[in-house]
């Protein structure tokens, strides 16, 4: 995915870049290590002969210039974000499979000629499993699920890259 299509939003919340993000997941994976060349108020990895970040915009000037590694709030709050839409989107996914189990013995209970019948009620049922419990898990989990889970990651992620700034910009001063 390139930078056009790449969602931007307009809420004020951080977005970490891509590379960035590529970096901090090979990084908790123990596949890199936690050294380079980043900037300094976004953290997104820098080439030693770039001179203006790619994904902020930002000149390394000498009050937030380039840093040595990624801080650790910074991996935490991409850790937690990636928690929380997992949560949501499994959560949901999983009473999509649920509705399906108790929607398919509901049908099946339900209509006479069904119970009455065990083969024609398991190949209903087992039809109802597979395509319901796909469905739902797909719609709820990868729909409702990826949207609230999203959104609670992305509050979450504002409150604490808020903090994150003012304490960094506290530590910044006070030196």
């Amino acid at each position: 995915m390139n930078e056009e299509q790449r969602y931007i939003p307009e809420d004020g919340c951080p977005l970490f870049s891509e590379r960035l993000e590529e970096h901090i997941v090979a990084l908790t994976r123990g596949e890199v290590p936690n050294r380079g060349r980043f900037c300094g108020n976004c953290y997104t990895p820098m080439a030693r002969e770039t001179q203006r970040c790619h994904h902020c915009n930002e000149e390394p000037s000498s009050d937030r210039g380039t840093v040595e590694q990624v801080p650790e709030p910074v991996i935490e709050m991409l850790r937690a974000v990636h928690k929380t839409e997992k949560n949501w989107v499994n959560g949901f996914a999983y009473l999509g499979l649920v509705i399906a189990v108790f929607a398919g013995l509901g049908i099946v209970l339900g209509i006479p000629y069904l119970r009455e019948r065990l083969l024609a009620a398991t190949i209903v049922y087992a039809i109802i499993l597979l395509i319901g419990s796909r469905g739902l898990a797909g719609l709820l989990g990868g729909y409702y699920g990826d949207r609230i889970g999203f959104e609670r990651a992305r509050r979450r992620l504002i409150e604490d890259w808020s903090e994150w700034v003012d304490e960094r910009e506290g530590a910044g001063s006070a030196t």
